[in-house]
């Protein structure tokens, strides 16, 4: 495990990337979670990246897994101090040779929430929020396109929460924000990988 001032990260580096994809894993998981994601995202693609999977910095109370913040119930306090935290290892991660333009931050259920958060306020190239929802008073006027994709059926975050980010985003955003709806549960759709490979052809 490696580490940045405020995270722990693991990663799958290339020597010749121009482009990175970040990932936030959900709750009660860890950093190696979604890099499977990230490889099917980016294998293929006629251009290189470096994949990093940042690690939430906080135990779940019951030891089992990995949490942003305290979830239930929501301790938005704590959800703030660990944006900010976020932010600044963004901003250190785009600081070393890739920039942040040249960067996707993908992140699932809790880690699409801190995505959306931290991301509303940086300029990537593109933003992408599996079965998310929005933290209070987050940034509408995101700098930065953005994919969501959410089940009809999620149990855990209903379709609702990804319905008003996007329903937000069209009236306040200038950029690109795409909505996939999928009849499946709280996970990542098998299909919205290839959505988000078209889109980083669009983009990039």
């Amino acid at each position: 495990m490696k580490s940045f001032m405020h995270h722990e990260y693991v990663s799958i580096n290339s020597k010749s990337a121009k482009y990175r994809i970040i990932l936030l894993h959900g709750w009660g998981a860890d950093a190696d979670d979604l890099l499977p994601i990230g490889k099917q995202v980016t294998d293929g693609l006629q251009k290189d990246f470096d994949i990093i999977s940042l690690r939430a910095p906080n135990l779940r109370t019951d030891s089992i897994g990995r949490q942003w913040y305290g979830l239930y119930p929501a301790n938005w306090s704590e959800a703030e101090l660990e944006v900010n935290k976020l932010i600044s290892t963004l901003k250190e991660i785009g600081n070393n040779d890739i920039p942040l333009s040249n960067s996707i931050l993908l992140g699932f259920s809790q880690g699409a929430a801190m995505s959306i958060a931290a991301g509303s306020r940086l300029n990537l190239g593109l933003i992408v929020s599996c079965s998310g929802y929005p933290h209070p008073n987050w940034d509408k006027k995101i700098n930065s396109p953005i994919l969501l994709s959410h089940g009809e059926k999620d149990e855990v975050v209903p379709v609702a929460a990804s319905r008003q980010i996007y329903g937000d985003l069209k009236k306040y955003s200038n950029y690109s924000c795409k909505l996939h709806e999928f009849s499946g549960f709280h996970e990542i759709d098998i299909n919205f990988i290839d959505i988000i490979k078209s889109e980083i052809n669009i983009i990039f």
